[in-house]
């Protein structure tokens, strides 16, 4: 079984679903409503765990019940939660999301900025088969890449806007949203993006866009790996859950092809369904949808 750490972002979401987003100034009400663990590392932690790696997360949360919550859902899920940071005098994430008919989801989200030294611990870790980081923790997303690097494993970042320019140079791969990529290279051609990434970070990378599946470079050309069909039900934590199932992928020795296929698919059947967390599928459920094809 692969061992895998995770950094950056775990908040408690209040998640809300509505017929439609929001557009005037005045009161609303959900469909129906939920809590649930949320955050780009920590819905990639769960997502990770559900798909039979063991699933660490360096992060941090408050002295506060929003914190306790947090911990208790990611402890539910089997994701090892003694490296989370636990801060006095510190305020734990937390958003508010609002997902309409069609899935498509708005996100508050309030998070403070961490002590300068709040990465130091992260020199005593173990080893692990594959290191993930997001980049709403920048200073984190560094030291957990130069981890990767050092021990030559597979280093991978989840890279939204702002994006470190570090993070990148040293990240074996690199997966952007197509905002974070735009954003990074200031070029709308998704090509002559990727190919900045390649020859001036030296770095392997793609852009997930979606329903529109995964563009990457493979000997000079671009591809494009397709998602599943699907009627979304709730898209939100679906990049999370593809940058989990990528990373377990890399650690099992999967080809970059591979890794991208199947985390489409990870992905794709998590917005099927409505719940969080909780919606994230397990390794079986998506070997079940596969054998069913």
């Amino acid at each position: 079984m692969q061992d895998i750490l995770i950094t950056g972002l775990a908040t408690l979401d209040l998640v809300f679903k509505m017929d439609s987003l929001p557009v005037q100034n005045e009161k609303y009400r959900a469909e129906t409503a939920m809590f649930s663990g949320g955050g780009n590392a920590g819905n990639a932690s769960v997502a990770v765990a559900r798909l039979g790696a063991n699933s660490t997360i360096f992060s941090a949360v408050g002295c506060d019940e929003v914190g306790s919550f947090i911990l208790g859902e990611l402890k539910r899920e089997n994701v090892n939660t003694e490296f989370v940071l636990k801060l006095e005098n510190w305020q734990s994430s937390f958003s508010s999301v609002l997902v309409d008919i069609d899935g498509d989801r708005q996100i508050v989200n309030y998070r403070e900025s961490l002590p300068e030294d709040a990465i130091n611990s992260i020199s005593n870790f173990p080893v692990y088969d594959a290191y993930l980081s997001d980049s709403r923790w920048s200073e984190a997303a560094i030291a957990t890449l130069s981890l990767a690097r050092k021990y030559k494993k597979p280093g991978v970042l989840d890279a939204e806007a702002p994006v470190s320019q570090h993070a990148v140079e040293i990240a074996s791969h690199v997966a952007f949203s197509k905002q974070g990529l735009k954003h990074f290279t200031n070029k709308d051609d998704l090509m002559a993006s990727l190919k900045v990434i390649e020859n001036d970070y030296n770095s392997w990378a793609c852009v997930t866009d979606g329903p529109n599946g995964v563009y990457f470079l493979e000997e000079g050309a671009l591809h494009n790996l397709p998602t599943p069909r699907i009627k979304a039900e709730d898209t939100l934590g679906a990049g999370d859950v593809w940058h989990g199932a990528f990373a377990v992928c890399l650690a099992e020795g999967k080809s970059e092809r591979e890794a991208i296929k199947f985390s489409n698919l990870a992905a794709a059947i998590k917005c099927t369904r409505f719940g969080g967390q909780s919606s994230i599928p397990t390794r079986r459920e998506i070997d079940e949808f596969i054998n069913s094809k």
